[in-house]
Parts: structure tokens; C-alpha cells; sequence
């Protein structure tokens, strides 16, 4: 037997073997045959640590003191490594396509594979997710900054659904996520566009259709990017007014209503497509950057750019949306309904409830 070298935790050792991996042992006292006993624990790289051998051990003379048998560390050590890169590969590999998932791949790769590497996660406990918690949180931007806490719960939340959709696919069985903690983040967009706003709005884009159009039908279906860019002539119901829409936030579809003056700017607009072809063929990002640079220009000049409250970004256009429901006195759960929000807690925060038909909210818009 080679050299065990002691911890400063009782009763755990490790040997260093030629590859620099160690491998973890933990010792105590049999109290019936009154003899020592060694037990291999696992090695380093399989995310073995000195923390997790002083746990297992202290659960052993926890079980002698009560008279039991001890547990069974070979099972435990038996328990398969999967790296925690192939328990990412087969969640995005089966995530729908979406605006986020390419972003969600590269912010697992920077945060999670790399950290996870040579960690198990079917035994890792909770002191090791706090570490986990405590290394993101001490990241930092480009900017050198530290990354803010909605960017580290949106971390934690990635995180999250590659556990839990592991877990379902029955790879691994140890749910550590109820040891993730977020932080508490109180940056929801308070600004919306007034009617005199909109209307400055408006007229600088007069000489621009297709953002006009875009901006219309942002403020009147608080559709977000992706959503309006998917839309196809064959989405719109000219007769009815209504114009179907795909939340892919939510994988959903749904319906909404259009005020007089949209489907008027729409039969234009359409005149010359078939049923099939999108209003907009246009890069996401280059519209979005479009915008941004109109909005920035008409109503950022004094607000810091670090102000997520008050800065006029493309959602600002969404919250405009709702926010002016509310002011028409429209019902919360009309609003719901119109937002496509799945819980109600995010519509809360537009209005009190009152009764309202929807349709009649949408053609009251003064915008």
C-alpha cells in the first residue's frame, strides 16, 4: 500500500498517484471488532473532495453510535460519472430553437462546463454549490465590473434546467438546485413612453416605413422582436382585424386584435407579398440596432446607461403597451390575455382589476 497522506479533516487521507490525481480514503474504528477500518472514497477527478470523505465518514460514526450498520460507501462509489459536459450537450441538443438558446450555449460554456469539469454531480453537496455560487458572483464583465444579479441569477437559472432536465432524462439523481439561492433584483423597467413621447416617436420615423411599421406594431400588440419578425401575410385576418402571433418565450400562440389605422398601414404594405412571406426580412439584430439608436437619440441623453429603470430600450415598447392598458382602465386579466403572460405576478404591477372586453381596449389606443 503507498504512502496515504493525512488531511487536516480526522480520519481522511489521500494518495498522489502518477497522473498528480488523488485518490481520498477515510478511517475509523470498527467499535465491534474494535479494529481499524480503511475505506476508499474516489479520486479527485471524479469530484471527490476532502469535505464530502469527512461527511461520509461522520455519517458512519453517526450510524455506530445509534447501533446501526454503516452505509454502504461502495455504492456510492459505484455511482457512475457523467461530466457535466455531456449532461449539457444532451439539454441543448434537445432545447427547441429559440432567440436565447445560441446565448444560453456560450454563457454554459464560459460559466458552467469549465467550473464543472472534473466535478460529480450526483454526489456534489451543498457546500460545494455554495462555492459554485460564490466563484459566479465574484466574476466580472469585459468592463471589469461585477456582472450584475440579474445576469447571475440568469446564470443560475441555465444551470438550473440542465440539473432538472437531467434529473427527468434520469441521468443523474442528486437534485442540488434547491441549494441555489438568487439574488434579489429590483430592476424592472419602470419607463414607458408617453402619448407626446410616441408621437416624437413617430414622426422621426415617418420617413421610414418599415420601421414605423415595426414601432406600430410594437406599441399596439406589445409584441417583442422575434415575434413581430415572424410575422407572415398569412398571419393577419384583414376582415376580423386580429393577427396571430408566436410567443417564443413561452412556445406559444396567440391571438390579438389590431387597431384600424395598423391594418390599413398592413393591406399597403402587403399588397405585393403572398400568404407566406414575412412582413419583415430583416437580420434581428439589425433592426433591433435600428431602433435603439432612434430611442437612444430621442429619449436617452440623460439617463445613464446602467439605468435598466428608466433607459428607452426595444422592451420599453412592449411595457408602453401594457402600461397604457392600464391607464385605459383595462382589466389585469385583459391585459394577461393581451401580454401572453403565463403568471399573472408579471402583469400585476400594470393595474387594478376592472372589466374590459379587449378588443375595445386595443381600438381605444391613441397611438
Amino acid at each position: 500500500m503507498s504512502e496515504r497522506i493525512k488531511t487536516k479533516l480526522t480520519g481522511v487521507y489521500y494518495n498522489t498517484l502518477q497522473n498528480q490525481d488523488k485518490v481520498y480514503y477515510i478511517t475509523y474504528k470498527n467499535l465491534s471488532t474494535n479494529k481499524k477500518v480503511w475505506i476508499k472514497i474516489g479520486k479527485y477527478s471524479e469530484g471527490i473532495r476532502e469535505a464530502y470523505c469527512n461527511q461520509k465518514r461522520n455519517e458512519i460514526l453517526t450510524k455506530q453510535r445509534l447501533g446501526e450498520e454503516p452505509p454502504s460507501i461502495a455504492k456510492k462509489r459505484q455511482t457512475k460519472f457523467i461530466p457535466f459536459q455531456e449532461l449539457n450537450d444532451k439539454y441543448f441538443e434537445l432545447r427547441i430553437e429559440g432567440r436565447s438558446k445560441q446565448s444560453d450555449v456560450a454563457s454554459s460554456k464560459k460559466h458552467l462546463t469549465s467550473y464543472f469539469e472534473n466535478k460529480h454531480i450526483e454526489i456534489l453537496s451543498k457546500d460545494e454549490i455554495r462555492s459554485f455560487m460564490k466563484h459566479i458572483k465574484a466574476k466580472t464583465n469585459p468592463k471589469g465590473e461585477k456582472l450584475s444579479n440579474k445576469t447571475v441569477n440568469n446564470i443560475y437559472t441555465l444551470f438550473c434546467s440542465i440539473i432538472n432536465f437531467s434529473i427527468k432524462e434520469e441521468l443523474i439523481k442528486n437534485d442540488i438546485t434547491k441549494y441555489i439561492k438568487k439574488e434579489r433584483v429590483d430592476n424592472q423597467r419602470e419607463k414607458f413612453l408617453t402619448l407626446e413621447e410616441i408621437s416624437i416617436l413617430f414622426q422621426e420615423l415617418k420617413d421610414d416605413k418599415r420601421l414605423f411599421l415595426f414601432c406600430k406594431l410594437a406599441l399596439t400588440t406589445g409584441a417583442r422582436l422575434a415575434t413581430i419578425l415572424n410575422i407572415s401575410k398569412k398571419d393577419i385576418d384583414f376582415s376580423n382585424h386580429i393577427i396571430t402571433l408566436k410567443d417564443f418565450k413561452n412556445n406559444t400562440t396567440y391571438k390579438t386584435f389590431l387597431t384600424n389605422e395598423v391594418v390599413d398601414i398592413l393591406k399597403t404594405w402587403t399588397n405585393d407579398l403572398v400568404l407566406k412571406d414575412k412582413l419583415f426580412n430583416t437580420n434581428p439584430t439589425t433592426i433591433q440596432r435600428q431602433i435603439l439608436k432612434i430611442l437612444h437619440k430621442l429619449f436617452n441623453k440623460e439617463v445613464d446607461s446602467s439605468d435598466r429603470k428608466n433607459l428607452v430600450v426595444l422592451h420599453t415598447l412592449r411595457h408602453t403597451f401594457a402600461s397604457h392598458l392600464a391607464i385605459n382602465s383595462v382589466p389585469i386579466f385583459t391585459i394577461q390575455k393581451l401580454m401572453n403572460h403565463k403568471d399573472i405576478k408579471m402583469t400585476l404591477r400594470y393595474a387594478k382589476l376592472s372589466p374590459d372586453s379587449g378588443k375595445d381596449a386595443i381600438k381605444d389606443l391613441n397611438f
